[in-house]
């Protein structure tokens, strides 16, 4: 099992080489190629074998849409209210809503709860997080992004079906694979570069800048993100009669703080960019310190 220590220590050095190396710009864009196409995959074949395949399984992916439902609705209110411009809205309906549930959250997961719960965080990250990516965010661009962007059905699906991590899981749930021992071995040695690569990658971009007329939004979508999103699938799920790791794993990816990429999405569409970096980076600075709080929290209030 992976430490605290460690999670800390990669990500000190990517925060360390971003200060004192002058590494090529597309650095980071390199090594997060690296992760999405072999990493991620290669994690995702090894473990989402060994979960028994039942109903249980629908409850991560359910909590997530649930979750970006409930985040996009409180962004909605909290806008009407506080008379946030155009793009600060369509930046916090992106970086308010989704979480970094694989980067961040599949260390973390793997660090505070054991292998034995990761099988759900990827459920969670691919069907309740990444496909609310891919559908949400490209409509959330389209209808908020001062550029001209349209909206189609193929190229959602094109990004949906063409992402490396979503097609190993598809492989994972449907089609039976008795893997030979050298492929096994293989996946788990590509595997444990998990934690030091997104670690590295998440220290490579990292930033703390906040502008003063960012700072209602910043802590309004901090809260909306790390503490709404994990008390509404906690409520969600202990009323269904969920116990146990599957709603401690479930309630602990709900409350990851910023997906990276979609902080780059508002980025690009140039929806309040320095807000974006300031929640993605000061979302991360929040989760290392609630999040094994919250771990402590659902192990012992579940039991397991």
């Amino acid at each position: 099992m992976h430490s605290f220590i460690e999670i800390l220590i990669f990500l000190a050095l990517g925060i360390g080489v971003q200060r004192w190396m002058r590494l090529p710009a597309v650095t980071p864009l390199k090594l997060n190629q690296f992760v999405i196409n072999v990493t991620l995959p290669a994690v995702v074949l090894l473990n989402i074998p060994q979960l028994a395949i039942d109903r249980e399984l629908l409850f991560p992916m359910f909590a997530g849409w649930l979750a970006v439902a409930m985040c996009a609705a409180a962004v909605m209110i909290a806008s009407r209210l506080l008379g946030w411009r155009r793009e600060v809205t369509g930046c916090l309906l992106l970086v308010a809503v989704l979480g970094n549930t694989s980067y961040l959250g599949f260390p973390m997961v793997v660090t505070l709860f054991g292998n034995s719960g990761l099988g759900y965080a990827i459920i969670y990250d691919q069907l309740g997080n990444f496909v609310p990516l891919a559908v949400y965010g490209t409509i959330v661009v389209a209808l908020f992004s001062p550029r001209d962007e349209k909206i189609s059905v193929p190229l959602v699906l094109r990004r949906i079906l063409s992402f490396p991590p979503f097609v190993a899981l598809l492989i994972a749930l449907f089609v039976p694979l008795d893997y030979p021992r050298w492929l096994e071995s293989l996946l788990s040695y590509v595997s444990l570069t998990m934690v030091p690569l997104t670690m590295f990658i998440i220290g490579l971009q990292f930033r703390l800048r906040v502008d003063p007329h960012d700072r209602v939004p910043l802590l309004l979508g901090l809260t909306i993100k790390m503490v709404l999103a994990p008390l509404v699938v906690l409520l969600f799920g202990w009323q269904l009669g969920y116990r146990g790791e599957i709603l401690g794993v479930t309630v602990f990816e709900a409350a990851m703080p910023t997906m990276v990429t979609a902080g780059a999405m508002a980025i690009a569409a140039n929806m309040a960019p320095r807000l974006s970096i300031a929640m993605i980076g000061i979302g991360l600075i929040s989760g290392f310190v609630l999040l094994p709080l919250y771990a402590q929290g659902l192990q012992w209030l579940l039991a397991f």
